[in-house]
């Protein structure tokens, strides 16, 4: 079995630098960790106990609780998480809790009283009414993909994102532009993509805003109603409504296969941009606003690492970038 010094030797690093990407250590940069990691996996190495220092109950646990695995940011997201826990020999527990705020909440008490030494948390709105428990619990907890008022959180500037598309669509000529957005998710999405908008002096009409309820678009069983209905009324009036912002690559994907039975092409009728990058809008060409999945894991685990009691809270939002795709633009391919 491989040991530490190993490990170190096929780096070409140190034994106390191996220690320190064990510990998640924030003075190690990007290519060295890489380099050990590297090694820890060419030598198969497993971390023990004794390899790091580990804080709390010392069960090895982490907690991910996330709204579903139906959506592929969620999938990516897990895996990157289950990636970084095994580099530093902890194992991780994942439960799902199908944006149902009391299941949210059962979820999270179950998962203490197993031990867990921290917690990463995509959460219901049951996050205020938890905060002041799990405060006392002393269990590090990090919220990610959206911005807390209660832990430490790491984010994507969806504001920004938004900006982003909107900005893309107005240099593409459009004029007449609508969302579908989650309520209650996705407000700052749709009022940065407004506000730039009513800067070049235009104006999202009514009927070209789609408001849907949390999580809906990633049932598990049974038909997306509520998209079917937005794709019938898209169908009709894509006249007056030539592209949209919609919230994420699942949705997106729905609307675009549904517009295209109904004979509505994409992005010649309607051009389409959605959010997440994932795998779903690579293969089916969408554009989409990329999140640095493996960026947002590592920063969550820094922040659950060692934490101690603090006075403010810690804040990380991520700048992303459009990956501009044939769902938003009509490319042509010309053979020579």
């Amino acid at each position: 079995m491989a040991s530490i010094k190993d490990v170190a030797k096929k780096a070409g690093v140190s034994t106390a630098t191996v220690s320190r990407v064990l510990n998640n250590h924030p003075s190690v940069v990007a290519e060295t960790r890489k380099a050990v990691r590297d090694a820890m996996d060419y030598l198969c190495y497993v971390p023990s106990k004794s390899a790091f220092q580990l804080s709390g109950k010392c069960s090895g646990l982490i907690g991910v609780v996330l709204p579903n695995l139906v959506n592929p940011h969620f999938c990516e997201l897990l895996a990157t998480f289950e990636e970084e826990a095994r580099y530093i020999g902890k194992s991780v527990i994942v439960k799902t809790h199908q944006n149902q705020p009391q299941q949210d909440k059962q979820i999270i008490h179950t998962l203490v009283g197993m031990g867990i030494d921290s917690l990463l948390w995509v959460p219901t709105e049951v996050e205020a009414e938890l905060s002041e428990w799990l405060t006392i619990t002393n269990i590090p907890v990090a919220v990610v993909t959206q911005v807390s008022r209660f832990f430490n959180s790491v984010s994507i500037n969806q504001g920004k994102g938004a900006e982003s598309i909107a900005e893309h669509f107005m240099q593409m000529g459009h004029t007449s532009l609508g969302f579908v957005a989650q309520e209650g998710v996705d407000n700052r999405k749709v009022s940065s993509y407004s506000k730039k908008i009513s800067s070049h002096g235009l104006a999202l009409a009514k009927e070209n805003q789609f408001w849907i309820t949390k999580g809906v678009g990633e049932k598990i069983s049974g038909h997306i109603n509520i998209l079917d209905v937005i794709i019938e009324k898209l169908t009709k009036q894509h006249k007056t409504c030539s592209c949209l912002l919609v919230y994420n690559d699942v949705a997106a994907s729905y609307i675009i296969d549904g517009l295209k039975e109904k004979g509505v092409a994409v992005p010649q009728n309607i051009a389409i941009a959605s959010f997440d990058n994932t795998l779903l809008a690579q293969t089916k060409k969408i554009t989409s606003m990329a999140q640095p999945i493996s960026e947002i894991a590592h920063l969550a685990f820094q922040m659950v690492k060692n934490q101690v009691r603090q006075e403010s809270i810690e804040m990380h939002e991520i700048v992303s970038r459009l990956i501009i795709r044939e769902s938003s633009v009509n490319i042509h391919i010309t053979t020579l």
